[in-house]
């Protein structure tokens, strides 16, 4: 005799939740209208084991919670110090697409687009800024992956200068993202360091979490040439849309109500998601109200 077993899928109960609004000042269509200052309440009725609240301010969209990439502009910031001697050009910002890889000689060879002009530098031990330089024109999507390189000259028979890089970061800017790609407090240990010169180590570029720096030799010091460059930046990187809170999960009691106040005026798409599961089956949907806070 053969016994067989069969596996039965366990379905998951369709949610019957439903939300409703019931302190709106007006409506205007389908947009209902509330004062800066008033709290949005929402009754909550029926049943799902998770419910989750995008507010839709930035951050909080629901339409954006599967978004992993967009390109928006590429701001690109970073003060500078000079100090000693009267070499001149000492000092380039380079920047690069797709590079196809980090070893000498590739970055050495390379055909870097040369954009300090694009940049205030120091002239003096005073520290100058940048300010936001836009070199979003330097990739073409927000598939490409750009690489930035401060290239440092020195020659012998002077004194050398000493530059210091405080504040840098690269940013992608979009109108409801700001995602950072690249700054000193996080890329300290993701730099590439090249150069002719490695004694004294003073005179090859050195990272921290707070600066890059080259120190220039004396007169007799041979000449230099030193590269830093930095880690791979995936341009169209952004962070996933979130919910702004979590309005029941699946141990948590029934709710009857939500409530929700809006710090800024502006027209909002508030989304309620909502889901119930088993390991087998999903059951999910989701509700929007379309929100209008005035003055």
């Amino acid at each position: 005799m053969i016994i067989m077993a069969c596996k039965k899928e366990i379905t998951a109960e369709a949610p019957t939740v439903d939300f409703t609004v019931r302190n709106m000042r007006s409506t205007i269509g389908d947009t209902l209208v509330f004062k800066l200052g008033d709290t949005c309440k929402f009754d909550v009725s029926g049943y799902a084991d998770n419910i989750t609240h995008y507010s839709g301010i930035v951050g909080n969209n629901y339409d954006n919670r599967n978004r992993t990439s967009a390109l928006g502009k590429l701001i690109l910031t970073f003060s500078t110090t000079m100090q000693f001697g009267t070499q001149a050009n000492t000092f380039k910002v380079l920047a690069i697409k797709n590079l196809p890889s980090l070893d000498s000689a590739t970055v050495v060879n390379a055909n870097w687009t040369d954009i300090t002009s694009r940049t205030t530098l120091a002239t003096s031990a005073t520290a100058v800024s940048t300010g936001n330089v836009d070199v979003t024109d330097l990739v073409s999507s927000a598939d490409d992956v750009l690489y930035l390189a401060f290239k440092y000259s020195g020659v012998t028979g002077s004194t050398q200068r000493t530059w210091v890089i405080s504040n840098y970061s690269l940013t992608n800017i979009g109108s409801d993202f700001n995602y950072v790609l690249s700054n000193l407090a996080n890329d300290a240990s993701y730099w590439t360091r090249y150069g002719n010169v490695w004694t004294p180590a003073s005179a090859r570029w050195t990272a921290t979490s707070s600066a890059l720096t080259i120190v220039g030799g004396a007169a007799t010091a041979a000449t230099n040439t030193s590269w830093i460059v930095t880690k791979p930046l995936y341009v169209g990187r952004i962070t996933q849309d979130i919910p702004t809170a979590t309005v029941k999960n699946l141990v948590s009691a029934a709710v009857t109500y939500y409530e929700y106040k809006y710090a800024a005026v502006g027209t909002y798409k508030s989304t309620f998601a909502y889901y119930s599961n088993t390991k087998d089956d999903t059951k999910a949907g989701s509700k929007n109200f379309y929100i209008k806070i005035t003055q």
